[in-house]
């Protein structure tokens, strides 16, 4: 199946100069996009599956919560998952959304593209990511549980702005922190460096599937040694 056979361009029309003023100003005032409704209901079943299957072979971390995460070079080539990342259709709408001419797919062998999957007792603690963004794919929710909680911009590269970070993690300043629904067939862009996010323990037997896609404003880019061994435990070949 191609990759833009997944999407529905009725609803998001990728090349729509208008859609991507209209996104690219949500982004710019709220440091998140959500685009419920991106993969078209039909072939939500088919990458449910995938996401099992490729479960299978995930590496559980236990670094700042709990997930199990499958790393790029873990996904065959007939993957659709793999498909959609690699298609330069999705990166250049993506761009549009952030207001870059050009961006890049990570040059990453195991951090390019996750799935990262969830079950009962799981979470993922407060953290800021090492990117300036990051675009997920929600693939299946669980029973209960398992809320995208995010703090939008937190902090900035003049400010960490440590007590509200600090407080935040303590469970306070809750007006700061929104709940960003993740649907299954949510596209999702946000700003994870300067915002502080977290999910909520996963209630239930229904597994929480979710595919990140890293691309960057420069070519080359890889996360750290240290990264690497803490979600994937292992560093490249």
């Amino acid at each position: 199946m191609k990759p833009e056979a997944l999407i529905d361009t009725d609803r998001w029309p990728l090349h729509d100069t208008a859609l991507h003023e209209q996104l690219r100003s949500i982004f710019c005032a709220e440091n998140v996009v959500v685009l419920p409704g991106f993969i078209r209901e039909q072939h939500m079943v088919a990458l449910v599956r995938e996401a099992q299957e490729l479960m299978a072979i995930s590496y559980r971390s236990e670094v700042n919560g709990k997930v199990n995460v499958v790393a790029y070079d873990q996904f065959p080539a007939h993957s659709l998952l793999r498909g959609l990342y690699e298609w330069d259709g999705l990166m250049n709408f993506v761009g549009k959304i952030l207001g870059e001419k050009t961006l890049y797919r990570y040059a990453d062998s195991l951090g390019a593209l996750n799935l990262s999957s969830m079950v009962d007792g799981d979470d993922l603690g407060w953290h800021f990511d090492q990117t300036d963004f990051v675009v997920s794919l929600a693939l299946q929710s669980s029973t209960s549980g398992g809320e995208f909680r995010n703090a939008a911009r937190i902090r900035s590269a003049d400010d960490d702005n440590s007590e509200v970070v600090q407080a935040i993690c303590n469970g306070e300043h809750s007006h700061l922190v929104r709940v960003e629904p993740m649907t299954p067939g949510t596209l999702m862009v946000f700003n994870g460096r300067w915002s502080l996010h977290q999910v909520s323990p996963i209630r239930g037997d229904v597994t929480r599937h979710v595919a990140l896609l890293a691309y960057d404003t420069k070519p080359e880019t890889e996360s750290n040694q240290e990264l690497k061994l803490t979600r994937y435990g292992r560093t490249p070949v």
